[in-house]
């Protein structure tokens, strides 16, 4: 009976070197081969291989011979092998679902021809960012597949031809995209879409896709790239450092500029997560309607010159304007809001929130050194919330400065005078100030000073393992 669980999800990793436990100090596989290649013979000789619905395979693979194999305009046969005998497991592995290709050597083409004869719905593959010799395979259609995520995608790496892939595999929804960061680094505009996608403009081809997330894109737009995918089918959008934007330098608005501009209408929007707010932004935000949760994530921590933050960060024009469409075209819709921790929040700002936004169950900004008061007359005014976050500015927060001044039982009681000092039917279970994270549970009685017994909440300190899973703080990243 545990049989089928215990290789139900079967995660392989490898390293580019012998390893040694800890224990005994003898190198792990002693007698054999490595633990990564010996958990590949046992899925290829042993009856168990039907049993699994998700393969990933990740780390360093260890090529012999590279620089002379590249010369000749061969693979290294240690790769070829690889790639042969993790062909076999995809053809055993009858219940595969899902597969996941995060090693640092790249698929050839006999694990692709295998998938595309397999039953897997999700497929994730890294290409390599070295520039080695390999062959370049045309990706046939995978007919099952509804969701792709591609890795350090560059084209002056080797990069396979996907094209057939994406207008043959009618299934596809979800479609993630990470280029590699050299382009835009080098501020190289290699990446050329047309390539990609130009089997998807005819009309019978379009790509039907729900979810799209881009991360690292520096190419040319010309307005076609509604061609390529089906506007009124997309739901949930995720542009991590791609069009330029907030804090972007200037030396990218050649390339960045005519891409922004060509945005289509986007009548299904349900969830928007970026990390450049601008003016275009703000356009799209304003055509659209029902928007039901948006993520703009902010800096972290900066270093400011002269004790002052950057010029482009007191964009105080641009936060009033994302708060007046969000309040505005998405009031009565909006479940989640991320605001950057950038954007420091007056009480008017906060109050237009409260008053607008009725259905938040989480939220998270930076506020300036209001009143706890003002903050728990807002908590009471949105009865679904469950999370809130009070975001440490990354320059002077104030309000986040006075509460790490006490200790941690003042800053208890600080947000307890946030929660209420009783009689409210409904309080957020989580709040975070700054770095500090507190869960709020049920209402117990306790005794003051003057012997007198109020109501008051349990308020309990607790740490970010507790909230990896609430979107706020899992999405507040620049992962997709």
């Amino acid at each position: 009976m545990t049989l089928p669980q215990l290789y139900a999800n079967v995660r392989l990793r490898s390293y580019d070197g012998i390893r040694y436990c800890a224990e005994d100090g003898r190198p792990e596989g002693c007698g054999m081969a490595s633990p990564f290649v010996m958990g590949l013979n046992r899925l290829v000789l042993r009856n168990v291989a039907a049993y699994v619905q998700k393969l990933s395979l990740v780390g360093e693979w260890n090529e012999h011979d590279l620089e002379e194999c590249s010369r000749n305009g061969r693979v290294p046969d240690s790769s070829m092998m690889l790639n042969t005998l993790v062909s076999l497991v995809i053809e055993r592995s009858t219940a595969l679902h899902e597969f996941c290709w995060e090693l640092n050597t790249k698929m050839l083409p006999t694990v692709w021809q295998h998938l595309a004869h397999s039953q897997i719905k999700s497929l994730t593959v890294r290409f390599p960012t070295s520039r080695n010799p390999r062959p370049v395979t045309v990706v046939p259609p995978i007919p099952n597949l509804v969701s792709l995520k591609l890795l350090d995608v560059d084209p002056l790496c080797y990069v396979d031809d996907v094209s057939l892939l994406f207008a043959g595999s009618k299934k596809l929804r979800e479609l993630r995209i990470v280029w590699s960061p050299r382009m835009r680094e080098e501020k190289e505009p290699s990446i050329n879409l047309h390539t990609m996608f130009a089997r998807c403009r005819a009309p019978d081809q379009t790509l039907k896709l729900t979810t799209i997330a881009i991360k690292n894109l520096f190419t040319h737009g010309d307005g076609a790239c509604a061609d390529y995918y089906d506007p009124s089918c997309l739901e949930d959008l995720i542009v991590i450092n791609c069009t330029g934007g907030f804090g972007d330098p200037g030396a990218s608005a050649f390339v960045d500029n005519p891409f922004r501009k060509t945005s289509p209408p986007l009548p299904r929007l349900k969830s928007v997560r970026g990390d450049k707010p601008s003016k275009e932004n703000v356009r799209l935000l304003t055509h659209i309607r029902g928007l039901e949760k948006l993520y703009i994530i902010g800096v972290k921590k900066t270093s400011p010159r002269n004790g002052f933050p950057p010029r482009e960060l007191n964009a105080d024009s641009l936060r009033d304007q994302h708060i007046e469409v969000i309040t505005r075209n998405h009031g009565q819709t909006l479940r989640h809001l991320l605001l950057p921790c950038q954007w420091l929040l007056t009480f008017d700002h906060i109050q237009r929130i409260a008053q607008s936004c009725l259905n938040l169950e989480q939220l998270a900004f930076a506020a300036t050194p209001y009143h706890f008061t003002s903050i728990a007359g807002f908590l009471r005014s949105l009865p679904m919330l469950t999370a809130i976050r009070l975001l440490e500015y990354p320059y002077a927060n104030p309000l986040v400065e006075q509460i790490h001044e006490f200790e941690d039982f003042h800053a208890k009681r600080c947000v307890d005078m946030m929660v209420d000092e009783g009689g409210q039917t409904h309080m957020p279970r989580w709040i975070e100030i700054g770095d500090q994270l507190f869960e709020i549970s049920q209402v117990i009685e306790q005794q003051e000073d003057s012997e007198m017994v109020h109501p008051r909440r349990r308020i309990r300190e607790r740490d970010r393992e507790s909230v990896e899973d609430i979107d706020i703080w899992k999405l507040d990243s620049l992962e997709i």
